[in-house]
């Protein structure tokens, strides 16, 4: 099996056969993120090549992501928060949004602390597999902010309203055990790396053209709750494909 990797100080890609692994790689600071890592991440998930199916977003060490790097916000980020934060939080934004908008499924190999930007990144992936030791939690409220990387929406879609105002309110924790049952983890497993191993043995027997299609379906309906357009125009596209006619 071939493998190539590309990485920076922050984040390191490495390709093994059609599996993209994007592992954060500061684990001295518990993965926190900076606004230049988005940025990366962004470019990152534009350039996956099309002979990649799956996508594996993990981090370093003990932790997933403890969220936002608050000496960040010692730099140039709090210039431009005051500034001219609109141009800023939309940039930010898509080092996130581009996860759900690729045809590879992206799964998120969570372990330690998931926070703020972190449990908002594992919430940008189509499955999350959550080491026993996960623990979630949105704390941007504590610095008189909201979340504003994707992550609201995904949680409204899946626990409902109530529990995550309460969740983003109170910016209590969210146990491993606690995210399997309300459906934001898919797994927790005492061993997510090999977890996640199996999870990609059993999708590469899934066809990879309905697996995409798949995606861009659920991404729709999760967002709009007229879905009967929308699974129809898809079931044409994939019938189409199955018989190799043009859809009508």
């Amino acid at each position: 099996m071939d493998a190539r990797s590309e990485q920076s100080a922050d984040i390191v890609v490495t390709v093994e056969g059609d599996c993209a692994t994007v592992n954060l790689t500061r684990p001295h600071v518990r993965n926190a993120q900076t606004p230049e890592m988005w940025n990366q991440l962004a470019e990152i998930g534009r350039s996956i090549s099309d002979d990649v199916r799956f996508v594996v977003l993990r981090g370093e060490g003990e932790d997933f992501s403890a969220g936002l790097d608050r000496q960040a916000l010692a730099g140039p980020m709090i210039d431009q928060l005051r500034d001219n934060p609109q141009p800023f939080i939309a940039a930010a934004q898509a080092g996130f949004a581009v996860w759900s908008h690729i045809p590879q499924t992206v799964i998120a190999e969570v372990q330690g602390n998931a926070i703020g930007a972190g449990f908002q990144l594992a919430l940008a992936s189509d499955v999350i597999i959550a080491a026993s030791n996960a623990r979630f939690a949105m704390r941007e409220t504590s610095l008189g902010l909201v979340p504003d990387l994707g992550g609201t929406g995904a949680l409204v879609d899946a626990i409902g309203y109530r529990r995550t105002f309460a969740l983003c309110a109170t910016g209590d924790f969210l146990s491993a055990d606690q995210a399997h049952q309300w459906g934001v983890v898919h797994q927790v497993a005492d061993d997510a790396s090999a977890a996640v191993t199996a999870l990609l043995d059993q999708l590469r027997g899934v066809d990879a053209g309905a697996l995409g299609d798949l995606k861009a379906l659920l991404r729709t309906v999760a967002r709009d709750q007229q879905s009967w357009d929308a699974e129809r125009d898809v079931q044409l596209r994939r019938l189409a494909a199955l018989f190799g006619s043009a859809p009508t």
